[in-house]
């Protein structure tokens, strides 16, 4: 149970108690007795008033708690939150301020391991791979886009949408499935979908004849993950760092995504 309905509902059986206690045994508790007079105690709600309103909201809260978890919203949330962390961890290789550091990597490895001064220079090999990282420095790159439209997709509740991205790709690719981080694997429900897709073939193989597995009998309820997005205010933790020194800004969540999957103009 989350911490702060635990909160609430202990907070509500502290109040509730002594009058309880009060409608059991017919009089105030004793802290009423030594209690001054106040004029504003005049408009506070009876002791029966206060049960009924401490109960419903006690009630609700229950409620709530089990259509939480029922619905699989605390899932969907962790998986929501893990996803946008690999995002995160994804956009880190898109930042240009990596790039320096595995250049000087490289050179320092090569001259250690050859006994030269900092000022020797290095083999072509180790050129070429830090040009090659110069070149690719700030785009985002295939895990980065296909996560991005992924997001934008279940982000919108459309989750039928982003499984049809997952089946054009393999059907491009041979059947291979894109890249696809971990949190929206298990809302796409995309291994489950893969092992079924593996048994149907087994089966075929085998001469038995049943109706192939589709992919959106699989993943997670659209109505729960839409209210998931929406309780969590997702998407909330993404963060890219886009142009060079001293110009460097960073975007985050919805305008991140939509700088990862524009089309460019030709």
């Amino acid at each position: 149970m989350r911490v702060w309905l635990k909160a609430l509902l202990l907070f509500g059986l502290m109040v509730a108690t002594p009058f309880a206690i009060q409608a059991m045994i017919g009089r105030p508790p004793r802290w009423f007795d030594a209690a001054p007079y106040i004029p504003i105690t005049d408009y506070i709600p009876s002791a029966q008033t206060l049960i009924y309103i401490v109960g419903v909201a006690g009630v609700v809260a229950i409620v709530f708690n089990y259509i939480f978890y029922s619905t699989e919203l605390e899932k969907i949330h962790g998986w929501l939150k893990l996803a946008e962390r690999e995002m995160n961890v994804i956009l880190k290789g898109v930042d240009a301020s990596g790039g320096k550091g595995r250049a000087d990597d490289r050179i320092k490895w090569w001259n250690d391991i050859n006994s030269k001064n900092p000022f020797s220079e290095t083999p072509d090999k180790i050129f070429d791979l830090n040009e090659k990282d110069a070149a690719n420095r700030g785009a985002p790159g295939g895990k980065a886009q296909m996560t991005a439209i992924l997001l934008r997709e279940i982000y919108d509740g459309d989750i039928e949408l982003a499984q049809t991205k997952i089946e054009a790709e393999m059907i491009a690719n041979d059947g291979k499935p894109p890249f696809v981080v971990a949190g929206l694997r298990n809302i796409l429900g995309l291994d489950e979908f893969l092992a079924a897709k593996v048994q149907y073939e087994k089966d075929k193989a085998a001469g038995v004849v049943r109706e192939e597995p589709r992919f959106s009998d699989f993943g997670v309820n659209w109505a729960a993950l839409l209210l998931a997005v929406r309780l969590g205010g997702f998407p909330r933790d993404i963060a890219m760092t886009t142009g060079t020194a001293p110009n460097k800004t960073t975007v985050y969540n919805r305008d991140a995504l939509e700088l990862l999957t524009r089309v460019p103009r030709v």
